[in-house]
C-alpha cells in the first residue's frame, strides 16, 4: 500500500531540496531526477521558470508516496516505483528522493510548478488528484503491493476513516492557526470539537460518524501535538515539513487508540533548544506573551528555552509588518 500525499510546503526551494536529499534519510542511489539530473536539479528548475518567465509564485509541487511496512518492499523497489510514479506527470520535472530513515519506507517527489515543454503552471482539481493517487494504487498492484482502497471490516480502515485522515493531512499542510484549520476541515464538509475544557479533539464526518482524535492511530492529528505545531506557526513556519511527513509507527489490532508519542518528544526536543549552526538568528521582540509559553510548557511538562521559542513561535506576518526580515 502506498498512501499519497500533496504537501503544501512553505520551503525555499533550495530548503526543499536539501531536505529530501540529505545523507542521514537516503543515500545516492535512491536520488534520482525526471526530466532532469538529480545533481542539477535545483539549477535545471530555476532556468525553465526563468526561460518561461514564471518564477513568481509557487515554485514547487512536494508530494509523498508513503508505503505500508507490512509490504515486502526493498528501498531500491520503491525508488524504482516512484520513478514510474513521477512519470504521471508528463513535461514536468521531478526529482525523486526514497527515504529509509523511519519505518515506513517513503518517496519524497519535488516537482518543478513550471512545465519545460509549454511553460504552463501545474494545476488539478480534487478529482485530478484522486486520479493520481489511483495511478500509485495501480502501481502498487502491478508489484504485488497493497492497495488503499482495500476493503476491510476492520473499522479502524473504514473508507470514510481513511477519507477524514486525508482531508485533516491536507488541512495541516494548509493551515497556519488552529482557526484555519478548523475553516479548512468546515469547507470539506466535517465539524471540528477542539476546546480546552476537552482532553481531545472530536471530528464529525460528512457522514455523521464521530471520531476522536486519539482513534486515528496518527500522531498528527492528537490535539496537543497540533496546538504545538501551530505555536511553532504551523505551515507558516519552520516545522511544516517535519510535521506533515512524521510517520506514526504501525499500531495493530491490540491497540485500541494512538499509544506512541514520539512526535510529542520531537517537538518537545526542538522547543528545548536551538542547534548552534541554526541559520536563524531570533529578533527578541515582544510579539508573542509569557502566557503562550507557560501555555506550551504545561502541554509538555517541561521548560522551553526562550530562543528556541522566539526562534520557532514567532510568527512571520508579524515580522513582515514591522519590517523585520529573517537573517539567512
Amino acid at each position: 500500500m502506498a498512501v499519497v500525499k500533496f504537501v503544501n510546503s512553505g520551503s525555499p526551494m533550495n530548503n526543499i531540496f536539501d531536505y529530501v536529499t540529505r545523507r542521514e534519510a537516503t543515500e545516492s542511489k535512491l536520488i534520482s531526477g525526471v526530466n532532469c539530473s538529480p545533481e542539477s536539479a535545483l539549477e535545471e528548475f530555476r532556468f525553465v521558470k526563468k526561460r518561461f518567465h514564471k518564477e513568481d509564485g509557487r515554485s514547487y509541487y512536494h508530494i509523498v508516496q508513503s508505503f505500508s511496512p507490512d509490504d515486502d518492499l526493498t528501498p531500491e523497489t520503491a525508488h524504482e516505483i516512484g520513478l514510474k510514479f513521477a512519470e504521471y506527470f508528463p513535461g514536468f520535472q521531478v526529482l525523486v528522493a526514497t527515504h529509509t530513515n523511519t519505518h515506513a519506507i517513503h518517496n519524497h517527489l519535488i516537482m518543478n510548478s513550471v512545465n519545460f515543454e509549454n511553460g504552463k503552471k501545474f494545476h488539478q482539481s480534487r478529482n485530478e488528484m484522486l486520479q493520481a493517487k489511483e495511478y500509485s494504487n495501480q502501481l502498487c498492484r502491478e508489484y504485488g503491493l497493497s492497495v488503499t482502497e482495500t476493503k476491510t471490516k476492520n473499522p479502524r480502515n473504514a473508507r470514510w476513516k481513511r477519507d477524514l485522515i486525508e482531508t485533516a493531512s491536507c488541512a495541516i499542510g494548509w493551515s497556519a492557526t488552529k482557526e484555519e484549520f478548523i475553516e479548512y476541515m468546515r469547507e470539506h464538509g466535517y465539524k471540528v470539537q477542539w476546546e480546552d475544557k476537552y482532553k481531545y479533539i472530536t471530528f464529525t464526518t460528512p457522514e455523521g460518524y464521530k471520531v476522536r482524535d486519539n482513534k486515528l492511530f496518527d500522531e498528527r492529528f492528537l490535539k496537543n501535538n497540533l496546538e504545538l505545531y501551530f505555536a511553532m506557526g504551523g505551515c507558516d513556519g519552520e516545522m511544516l515539513d517535519t510535521y506533515c511527513d512524521y510517520v506514526t509507527p504501525y499500531h495493530d489490532d491490540s491497540f485500541t487508540m494512538t499509544s506512541t508519542d514520539g512526535l510529542f518528544n520531537l517537538l518537545g526536543d526542538i522547543l528545548s533548544s536551538v542547534p548552534a549552526d541554526y541559520y536563524y538568528q531570533p529578533h527578541y521582540v515582544n510579539e508573542m506573551n509569557t502566557m503562550e509559553k507557560l501555555r506550551l510548557e504545561k502541554i509538555l511538562g517541561r521548560k522551553i528555552s526562550n530562543e528556541a521559542f522566539h526562534t520557532y513561535c514567532t510568527r512571520e506576518d508579524y515580522e513582515r509588518e514591522q519590517g523585520i526580515a529573517q537573517s539567512m
